[in-house]
Parts: structure tokens; C-alpha cells; sequence
């Protein structure tokens, strides 16, 4: 995977190269990077420190093409680094009356509000939602851990259709929403590869006002996988999701629920969050989000599923230092799915962001 992505990247900069040389086809650049420094103590004096650097390069060619790649890297909280590519796209785009984006290679999410969150500015509190990070309980014995959408950006193809008050989109994608697959990462310690079809849109009846939803089909657990395993089995993954700006004030949830095929029959989990964010000045700001999953725990002695929930909540308070730097000191509970009391942490993170070019 790696000599795919390194073959993505000498591909743009020849035709950068290309590009620039024909005056009639121009070439045109934009680079932004994106930073962010957490610091988290919970009540237990556990201590963490994460790093998040984002940046995302576009090279235009004209005609409505362009090449798009999103490197990152990140800290995680057990101290490791890890590098990745989450995007690396061809994108046509056509503007009118109906506009028409096409995307194919290491596509955009094309499932779920909560993957829009995971650039730092674009995040109104200091953690990402719970749904895309957090594993579910143990669906099969030994097996891997699903989240309920996780943070998706798989190889495939994606198409969007819109008009002033609608949008519709289908995507095929090599990887299901309950399972994230990594670029830069030995094959056999990413999931197995299974087709997943997405069907989606949404509806915007007044400016600052959208609903939306979608359903993705597809395998998520390889026959022969597990030794219990012994078909594939897929999932149904389900999104409901609304975003409402006025004012001052940006107002959005998302609803999602998985339907889960096991060696142990079907199963299910779900899970909402809704978050807020309130401009109280031109540089103060406060937000806010409250989370919950419901989800199945295999009982291993009788085959059958428990019910464990997740919840968390958190309030941060933020100040705008400048357009590009942002501070924000936040407060967070959460309840495990195995706890049976809510953990406290305080957070101060520090976000940087830049549009070079």
C-alpha cells in the first residue's frame, strides 16, 4: 500500500509539471496544514498528550479536474505515532443548476456527519465523537473490535448530485463503516476487503438548515476469519443526520444504527450524539456535546448478546487568539461500556491553522 500511495503522490507532481508547462491548461495549488496540541488529565491523574497534524494539498488542472491528497500524523495516547494517508482523490467537478462531484481513489467518507469533525478547526470541542474511535463490546470470541462508524476513508468511488435544496450520492467502497483499514499497514493487520455500497442524500429546505441520511450494505467479517466464522458475514449501517446554523449559533446530531450479522445470529448497535456551538464574541466561544451508544456484549458461555451502554458528555470553552490559533480548556465525562460511573478529565488544546497557498 505504501508504493500505491507513493505512486498517487509522483503522479501529481508530474502532472504539476505537465500542467504548468501548457498555458492552456494552468495549474492551480492550494495547501493548508492544520495543527493541534491536547493535553488531558482525568480524575485518576492519568496523563495524556496527543498531536494531530493535518494538511490537505489540491492541484487543479482544469475542466473541472483536480488531484486531492490529505497526509496526516498523529500521536496516540498510548505514545505511538501514526502516519497515514486519508486521502488521496481524483475529483471532477461540474457547478450548474445540478452540480455533479465525482471522486475516485482514497475517497472522502462518504458515510456519517462525525467523520466531517475530524479536522481540528472543524471540531467545536476538543474530542472527536465517541462513534468513530470508541470499539463496541466484543461481538465475536477473540474477534476484532468494531466501532459503530468508524473513521472511514476507503478505496472506492463516490458520486454527488445536487440542486439548491437537495443532494443524492453513491459510493461503492473496498471497506465497511465498522471497520477502519490503515494505508501504511501490513495487509494481514488490516481487515479483509469486502465491497460496501452507499446510498445517500439529504435536504436543505432553508439556508442553514440540512437533513440527511444514508444506508451502506456490505461484508464486514471474512468466512475463516475467526474459526467460528465460517461465512461472511455483513452489516447494515444506517445514518440519520442534521445541521442547523443561525446567527451565532451551529446547532448539529447524527443518529446511527448498525444491524450486524455474527456466528452467533444477528445483532445490533446504535448511537446519537448532538453538539453545539455558541459565539459569544468575536473571539469567545463555548460548546458542547453529549453522546450515547447502546451495544451488544457477547456472552461466550450461551452465545447470546448483552446490552452495555456508552456515555459521555463534554463542555469546552474557546478563545480565538488569532484567525489561524485557537485555545480551548474543556471538561469530559465518560461512562464505559463495562463502567459503572462516569470518568472526569480536563483538557487544554491549542489548534493551528493555516492556508498556505
Amino acid at each position: 500500500m505504501r508504493s500505491v500511495a507513493t505512486t498517487v503522490v509522483i503522479g501529481v507532481l508530474l502532472a504539476v509539471g505537465d500542467a504548468s508547462a501548457q498555458e492552456a491548461r494552468p495549474s492551480t495549488l492550494a495547501i493548508d496544514t492544520a495543527v493541534s496540541v491536547d493535553e488531558t488529565i482525568d480524575q485518576n491523574g492519568n496523563h495524556t498528550t496527543g498531536v494531530f497534524v493535518d494538511s490537505v494539498v489540491s492541484v487543479g488542472f482544469g475542466h473541472g479536474l483536480e488531484t486531492v491528497i490529505r497526509p496526516y500524523m498523529q500521536r496516540l495516547p498510548n505514545g505511538e505515532w501514526n502516519r497515514q494517508i486519508w486521502l488521496a482523490t481524483m475529483r471532477y467537478e461540474r457547478a450548474g443548476r445540478i452540480g455533479l462531484r465525482v471522486d475516485g481513489g482514497l475517497i472522502p467518507p462518504p458515510v456519517g456527519y462525525a467523520n466531517m469533525q475530524l479536522r481540528p478547526q472543524l471540531n467545536p470541542t476538543i474530542a472527536q465523537p465517541s462513534s468513530l474511535f470508541v470499539p463496541l463490546p466484543a461481538l465475536e470470541t477473540r474477534g476484532p473490535r468494531a466501532t459503530l462508524l468508524g473513521a472511514v476513508y476507503p478505496w472506492g468511488a463516490n458520486a454527488t448530485v445536487s440542486g439548491t435544496h437537495w443532494d443524492a450520492r453513491a459510493a461503492v467502497m473496498d471497506t465497511s463503516p465498522l471497520r477502519s483499514r490503515r494505508i501504511f499497514a501490513y495487509e494481514d493487520n488490516n481487515p479483509p476487503r469486502f465491497t460496501n455500497v452507499v446510498v445517500g442524500g439529504g435536504l436543505t429546505p432553508l439556508f442553514g438548515l440540512r437533513f440527511g441520511a444514508s444506508v451502506t450494505r456490505g461484508g464486514w467479517l471474512r468466512a475463516g476469519e475467526l474459526p467460528a466464522v465460517t461465512t461472511d458475514q455483513r452489516a447494515t449501517v444506517v445514518t440519520v443526520e442534521t445541521e442547523y446554523a443561525v446567527r451565532y449559533t451551529k446547532l448539529a446530531g447524527e443518529w446511527t444504527h448498525d444491524g450486524i450479522g455474527t456466528s452467533h445470529g444477528d445483532t445490533s448497535a446504535s448511537g446519537w450524539f448532538v453538539q453545539g456551538q455558541q459565539t459569544l464574541t468575536p473571539r469567545w466561544f463555548a460548546a458542547g456535546r453529549v453522546e450515547r451508544i447502546n451495544g451488544p456484549a457477547l456472552d461466550a458461555a450461551s452465545g447470546t448478546f448483552d446490552r452495555m451502554r456508552f456515555n459521555g458528555t463534554e463542555e469546552v470553552i474557546g478563545f480565538r487568539l488569532t484567525p489561524g490559533i485557537t485555545v480551548r480548556a474543556g471538561h469530559r465525562a465518560r461512562e464505559a461500556f463495562n463502567g459503572s460511573s462516569y470518568v472526569h478529565a480536563g483538557s487544554l488544546s491549542i489548534v493551528w491553522w493555516r492556508r498556505w497557498i
